[in-house]
């Protein structure tokens, strides 16, 4: 099925962009999409210019017995392939649960990476926060050699495997293409046999990052990321860089809030927290030959 796959009827969905990750994000308790058809409407949903355009797609399922959760949350890149963690996607996901009532306030959504619980205090203020599982292992000082020359990154799984590069000038990379093509070299790296995302970060002062993002999936640079942001501070804390709590600033210019708390006899996180905006775009109908 997949690519040939087209609904019969126009599907609902909504809009949605977390801090600049945006989605497409659909109610499929029903099974509006199959499962052999979701990578391919993936794909061409999230084509912009030709389609509704996004970084990925969030759908929103029914909940197994035994996973002790309001809903299912699932995630799809723009390429097609699943994420087994996205955190502004989660962001939205439960925003649009609340306000759908598919879950109560303080919900849990059931994710591939585990389950992820979620407060959404007022449905009518975007702002979300997000309390996930532990991060980790934290590998640092990864020598990683590219054509541009050997670069130092630290690794640390956020559901989703990231690198992260601190450097002294985030805007010092030139223009855009340059920036997406060593992320591209990093995510297809020798060191990273599953590819990962690459994190650029700069700090700031003692509580706040600029962070820059490729993500792997997208293949692009995006707006924001999540377990991009919680990845960030984790290292740079590691790195004696920074604190918690820490301010975390995407390339939209929007902030994301990461919270936890640090074991560096062990260079473990706990109790991580994650918080930021789910802001609802446009709500509407899909119509078969959008796709």
């Amino acid at each position: 099925m997949d690519d040939a796959w087209l609904p019969a009827t126009p599907i609902p969905f909504w809009k949605m962009t977390g801090s600049g990750n945006d989605f497409v994000v659909v109610d499929n308790r029903s099974g509006l999409i199959p499962p052999a058809a979701v990578a391919g409407f993936a794909r061409r949903v999230c084509r912009r210019g030709l389609a509704l355009g996004a970084d990925g797609v969030v759908l929103i399922g029914n909940a197994g017995p035994g996973d002790g959760a309001d809903f299912a949350w699932r995630y799809v890149n723009a390429d097609g392939s699943d994420g087994d963690f996205c955190g502004n996607g989660a962001i939205c996901g439960a925003r649009f649960a609340v306000l759908n009532r598919i879950a109560p306030a303080r919900c849990v959504l059931a994710t591939a990476a585990g389950p992820v619980r979620a407060d959404v205090p007022d449905p009518a203020d975007p702002r979300v926060r997000l309390a996930i599982a532990d991060p980790g292992p934290l590998r640092l000082d990864l020598p990683v050699d590219l054509a541009g020359g050997p670069r130092t990154v630290h690794a640390i799984a956020v559901g989703v495997p990231h690198a992260v590069l601190p450097v002294e000038d985030l805007d010092g990379f030139g223009p855009d293409p340059a920036f997406a093509e060593l992320g591209r070299a990093v995510r297809r790296h020798p060191a990273f046999p599953d590819g990962t995302n690459l994190d650029a970060i700069a700090v700031l002062d003692r509580s706040t990052l600029r962070m820059r993002t490729y993500e792997r999936g997208v293949e692009a640079e995006t707006l924001a990321c999540g377990s991009g942001a919680v990845a960030s501070a984790i290292v740079a804390t590691a790195l004696g860089r920074v604190a918690p709590p820490v301010t975390v600033v995407t390339r939209s210019g929007l902030p994301l809030a990461v919270d936890f708390a640090w074991h560096p006899a062990t260079a473990r996180a706990t109790a991580v927290t994650l918080g930021g905006e789910a802001r609802v775009v446009a709500t509407g109908e899909l119509w078969p030959e959008g796709l």
